[in-house]
């Protein structure tokens, strides 16, 4: 075996892990010879994690990486092994590095295998495969080892002239190190003198590296902390989440955030910790922090853990987060199970007093600008799992676009989330960048007196002496800042009197950099997930987090260069003295919404009602007395367009090197119910495909993976049994008989026989000799049922460009005409002439989510202009007018009534 794959230690491990011995990190003056020893370290994170992750120059943790790996998928259906390691690392590199991991599960012959050794030591840095990678990438990519068996040895020296290298950089490296902690065993080779210096500045960053946390549990310490510490307790709890972090460290104000008692009996509880020797606390009264002891850790490891690891057994607990905690613990065979999500997420209804813009995953960013309506709102049925922390703003830029994330619960935590997410550095770095605001003239405005700017465009933050691209970013950058301390300050006092200045400051900032972007042509997306929506939001609730995006909305609207807020809602009368009057064009008086947003969300197929309640809240808005009859128009959407299915499989397909054919487009668009479940089914085909247009087996095996109930669009949740054997034919890998239906769907027979009729009748299933199948193309290359490299669609599933449309148009009309009011008909005519005949859709017995939603859907005919707006073919999709603002005359009314409603 070569230098190289010794490195890598596929076939029986690397020789520096070793099962049975305990993480964590040890100090020392003298190195461990034995396992990974890395002797002259590079200061800085990525510099120390490729040294140690790169095969080819003898780094050895890609190897134990690549064992822990292969443990942890043994045994495990493909399928399963893309859950778990996707559960594992969630979005970390763009939702890439669960592929890489993959990846290290192949034989060394795949170049994929190879590929992905190659990637492990780029991350944290630059673009590994084209995405972004920063170190929270690292961390992750450190998971699989935590939950392994095997603790890798690995000594690391202070590197040389560390106390000259800047604080910021420093602390990273100690960041990693602790990281690197939870699933080894690190000494960390350094003098007394350097222990001590590292006590001093980086005890936030390094855990038990002060000399005060070296307390051993001995029987005294034991019995003194089992008489305070009771399973279950705050005691407990605050234990749990010191251990949960890296660096086992935290400051008072995150405790407190953590639980909903007042500070003094916080402060109480880390008291008794500290008088039993659990913890100990240190820094000034302004910044005070409490750190877990080693007995503290010897504790929690044999009382809390063993609890917490019985808990989830019993409950078989759901995803991992990829910005969870995993405690060090002793690698002992299969006792240690997944953690579940830090407990400190127990309450998501409080705002953390801290909280981060994330990078959106691939998936995300599909499902965003897949999903988004231009120039308005797009509601999407869809139970999006909440967050960790619901106050995490995700982001993303590419292109000339820029979309944002936040979880919506409240009307304070929404704008803010997105006020920072808007504000984020990487906003100014990527997309406000200084040469486009050049090019666009932003520059020129701020130094001959903001007349656009600010009388116009209302955007704030912009006093007379930011007159340069540095000032204006830095002032951008300091706001965000402010909110972000006004946020803790509400969070730390828990003052309902800050609500409101928090609220119109998050609106203030999210809406001058929304007219900022768009004044340089940077399209903007907002997306909204509304997790608990069906199950929390009652009317009230509702109707203000609704009316908050009105006003949102309305900020974020223009009419030529002048907010529609100012000019139409504005009630402090200085306020609209200030604004420019607009010169109002009788035949266009329209202001523009800037940008899309995304509500999605379990609305309990009530997302009508939802449409309807948005549309009620914009007209809701009241205009002042001296409004100019202008009003802003958009729309509202509730059911997705092919272009919407097509964009989001097109980006999801890119991950797997594939592209995507009309056909594929009209089966994902009529099976799959959203964008988001489109995605949901594409993540799980296979990567490196060589830019191979993807076939029909593949698009069977991708919508195999759904649950039957996000197949489907119109089949109300009372009647399931049309999704089940749907479900049921998509996971079969051959014919199957009615019986095998029945077991497999858990459906009645008679229910089976009656709605198994009607997939038959449009075509989407045949019976054969040897049973029912789906119309979709099998994976089998040999034997019977050997179409893998034959595609086979369902009847009438086309390039809308060719002639078989109209046969669909004619085949719907029929159908309609026939279920519909009037009387049966009984001659059809062409294209029945019993020759090869189409579906014949007047034997449905279920027939309206059929003729209205799957099959105008999979057979594409509101593509061709002549049936798009034809209803007796298809009913028109759901896309209603919102307004705001005042009435407008008739001539612009008629204007809306001949043209596109978003302009």
């Amino acid at each position: 075996m070569s230098k190289l794959a010794d490195s890598v230690g596929m076939d029986t491990g690397p020789p520096s892990t070793t099962p049975r011995v305990d993480a964590g990190i040890t100090y020392s003056q003298t190195p461990n010879l034995d396992g990974i020893v890395v002797r002259d370290p590079e200061p800085t994170a990525t510099g120390l994690w490729t040294q140690l992750t790169d095969s080819w120059n003898g780094g050895g943790l890609a190897g134990a990486i690549t064992t822990a790996v292969h443990e942890l998928v043994t045994d495990e259906s493909p399928v399963e092994v893309h859950a778990l390691l996707d559960d594992l690392v969630g979005d970390a590199l763009d939702g890439a590095l669960a592929n890489i991991l993959r990846s290290l599960t192949a034989s060394q012959s795949r170049r994929r295998f190879w590929k992905a050794l190659v990637v492990l030591p780029q991350l944290g840095s630059g673009r590994p495969m084209g995405c972004r990678s920063d170190l929270d990438d690292i961390h992750a990519a450190i998971a699989p080892l935590v939950e392994s068996t095997h603790t890798p040895t690995v000594s690391i020296r202070l590197p040389d002239g560390f106390r000259e290298v800047d604080t910021e950089t420093r602390r990273s490296w100690c960041h990693l190190v602790a990281s690197l902690s939870q699933a080894a065993d690190v000494r960390l080779v350094c003098s007394g003198v350097d222990r001590a210096w590292l006590a001093h500045h980086h005890r936030d960053d390094l855990p038990g590296v002060s000399k005060r946390s070296d307390v051993r549990l001995n029987e005294d310490v034991l019995t003194a902390a089992l008489d305070v510490v009771d399973v279950g307790s705050r005691h407990a709890r605050t234990l749990s989440l010191l251990a949960d972090e890296d660096t086992e460290t935290l400051a008072y104000s995150r405790l407190y955030s953590a639980f909903s008692v007042g500070h003094s009996r916080v402060r109480q509880v880390i008291g008794d910790l500290a008088d039993v020797d659990l913890v100990a606390t240190y820094g000034s009264s302004r910044n005070r922090r409490v750190e877990l002891t080693t007995a503290g850790r010897q504790f929690y490891e044999t009382e809390i853990a063993v609890q917490r690891r019985l808990g989830e057994r019993v409950s078989k607990s759901g995803k991992l987060c990829n910005d969870s905690r995993v405690t060090p613990r002793t690698h002992e065979g299969a006792a240690d199970l997944p953690q579940i999500a830090s407990s400190s997420t127990a309450d998501r209804h409080r705002l953390p007093s801290h909280h981060e813009t994330r990078y959106m995953s691939r998936r995300a960013v599909s499902t965003a600008l897949g999903a988004a309506a231009e120039r308005g709102i797009s509601v999407v049925n869809y139970p999006i799992s909440p967050q960790d922390d619901r106050a995490e703003g995700r982001w993303h830029s590419e292109d000339d676009h820029l979309i944002v994330s936040a979880e919506g619960d409240n009307p304070l935590q929404v704008w803010t989330t997105l006020a920072l997410a808007l504000s984020d550095y990487r906003t100014f770095d990527q997309a406000l960048t200084k040469q486009r605001l050049e090019e666009h003239g932003i520059l020129d405005m701020l130094k001959d007196g903001k007349t656009v700017l600010r009388g116009m465009r209302n955007i704030g933050w912009l006093p007379d002496e930011i007159n340069s691209y540095e000032d204006l970013r830095e002032a951008f950058l300091d706001a965000a800042n402010e909110l972000g301390e006004l946020t803790k300050k509400y969070a730390e006092a828990d003052d309902d009197d800050l609500r409101g200045p928090i609220t119109r400051n998050a609106l203030g900032l999210a809406g001058s950099l929304t007219h900022l972007l768009d004044l340089v042509d940077v399209e903007l997306t907002r997306v909204l997930k509304l997790p608990e929506f069906s199950r929390r939001f009652e009317d009230d609730r509702r109707d203000a987090l609704f009316r908050s995006l009105a006003i949102g909305s309305a900020i974020g609207s223009h009419y030529g260069h002048h907010v529609a807020y100012r000019q139409l809602f504005e009630e402090r009368s200085d306020k609209r003295r200030q604004a420019f009057d607009p010169t109002v064009d009788a035949a266009d008086p329209w202001a523009r919404l800037i940008g899309s947003w995304t509500l999605v969300g379990d609305f309990a197929g009530q997302t009508e009602a939802v449409a309807d309640a948005l549309r009620e809240h914009f007209g809701g808005l009241d205009p002042h007395d001296d409004a100019p009859e202008i009003a802003i128009r958009s729309e509202v959407r509730t059911e997705p367009t092919r272009r919407q299915v097509a964009e989001t499989a097109r980006r999801m397909l890119a991950t797997k090197d594939l592209r995507l054919t009309p056909e594929a487009t009209s089966v994902l668009h009529g099976l799959a119910r959203t964008p988001f479940d489109v995605a949901d089914a594409l993540q799980y085909l296979a990567d490196d495909n060589e830019g191979r247009r993807v076939d029909a087996a593949e698009v069977r095996y991708a919508l195999a993976q759904l649950e039957p109930g996000r197949l489907l669009r119109g089949f109300d949740g009372r009647r399931t049994t049309p999704r089940k054997l749907v479900s049921s034919l998509l996971e079969a890998e051959r014919p199957i008989t009615g019986a095998e239906i029945d077991e497999r769907s858990d459906v009645s027979s008679r229910s089976r026989r009656d709605h198994l009729a009607d997939l038959v009748e449009i075509g989407l299933v045949e019976e054969t000799e040897r049973g029912y199948r789906l119309c979709l193309s099998f994976s089998d290359v040999d034997g019977d049922d050997a179409d893998r490299y034959t595609d086979v669609w369902p009847a009438l599933v086309a390039d809308p460009e060719m002639p078989s449309v109209h046969v669909a148009a004619k085949v719907l009309r029929i159908g309609r005409e026939h279920h519909g009011p009037g009387d049966p008909v009984e001659a059809v005519g062409w294209p029945y002439t019993g020759v090869s005949d189409p579906p014949d859709l007047r034997e449905l017995s279920t027939p309206r989510p059929y003729l209205d939603d799957v099959l105008p859907a999979l057979w594409s005919v509101r593509e061709r202009s002549e049936y798009v707006d034809d209803p007796g073919v298809t009913p028109a999709l759901s896309a209603a007018p919102l307004r705001a603002g005042p009435p407008i005359g008739q001539t612009a009314l008629q204007d809306t009534a001949d043209g596109d409603t978003t302009g």
